[in-house]
């Protein structure tokens, strides 16, 4: 009988192991051990190692599983509050390893985590059994956002930018499967139907409009902070930097060092990045 199987244990769990994280969504998140810290999951870095975890945790009953992933600035934690409008689904509201999937399950059909700032490096390595909902944005916009929680005044580089594209970019050529592309401007204009593009390529069941997606999302206060506040999808946050002097400014001084991976994505997303 593996651990969790325990009733007991399993209550234990519950109710200490999961403490430590925002859920949202139907289902409940259900801890698989006390120790979920990230630096408790590096085990499971290994070649191999989630996969044949994740193999021995459907033995005992199977669950899907989503990892929402995307650049910094690019509406990541809009697009892991819109998974919590699915049914049967528990959404994770923490940025996380990939390798976080080890320790945890879902009394729900579908278990949601969301990429930590590294996550990209680890792309081409994620298990294909786990779904993959990425979110991207028009470079501009990435490049000149401000996050309330960072002390920079963008707070995505050059270096990041570039490491999270040559990611996507792979995975895309290597023809990676269960992996739905979400653009951020689809998302802020027409959220239903990016909700019945996610729920058509991942499996996934409408429970909550779209428009309603504040109201079932549950974020911590970073998290709440990062997204400028908990509210509706604001199209506002569209093509800022083309009416700030100083952010065209910035991005002609860094658009060299952006070179033929700025028009990969230009083209492969139909962005204008033509600048003033």
């Amino acid at each position: 009988m593996v651990a969790w199987s325990n009733p007991l244990i399993a209550w234990g769990l519950m109710y200490f192991g999961a403490m430590r994280f925002h859920t949202s969504g139907e289902a409940r998140l259900q801890p698989l051990s006390f120790r979920v810290k990230k630096k408790d999951v590096a085990a499971f870095a290994g070649k191999g190692a989630l996969d044949a975890r994740l193999d021995r945790i459907d033995e005992h009953r199977p669950i899907d599983r989503v990892f929402v992933m995307g650049c910094g600035r690019s509406g990541t934690w809009l697009l892991t509050g819109l998974m919590s409008t699915f049914k049967d689904t528990c959404v994770v509201a923490k940025e996380v390893p990939v390798e976080l999937f080890a320790q945890l399950t879902t009394t729900g059909r579908t278990l949601v985590l969301k990429r930590n700032n590294v996550s990209f490096e680890r792309l081409s390595q994620i298990p294909a059994r786990i779904k993959i909902a990425y979110a991207i944005r028009h470079p501009f916009d990435v490049l000149t956002s401000h996050n309330p929680t960072s002390t920079h005044v963008y707070h995505i580089d050059v270096a990041r930018w570039l490491g999270e594209m040559s990611a996507l970019r792979a995975a895309l050529n290597d023809g990676r499967q269960n992996f739905c592309i979400v653009r951020y401007e689809d998302l802020a204009t027409d959220a239903a139907g990016v909700q019945k593009k996610l729920a058509d390529e991942l499996g996934l069941e409408v429970g909550t409009p779209a428009s309603e997606l504040a109201s079932v999302f549950k974020p911590s206060g970073k998290a709440e902070s990062a997204m400028h506040g908990l509210r509706g999808i604001d199209t506002r946050s569209l093509n800022k930097y083309r009416s700030d002097p100083n952010r065209i400014a910035y991005l002609k001084s860094i658009r060299p060092q952006l070179g033929e991976t700025l028009d990969w994505v230009a083209t492969r997303f139909s962005y204008d990045t033509a600048l003033p």
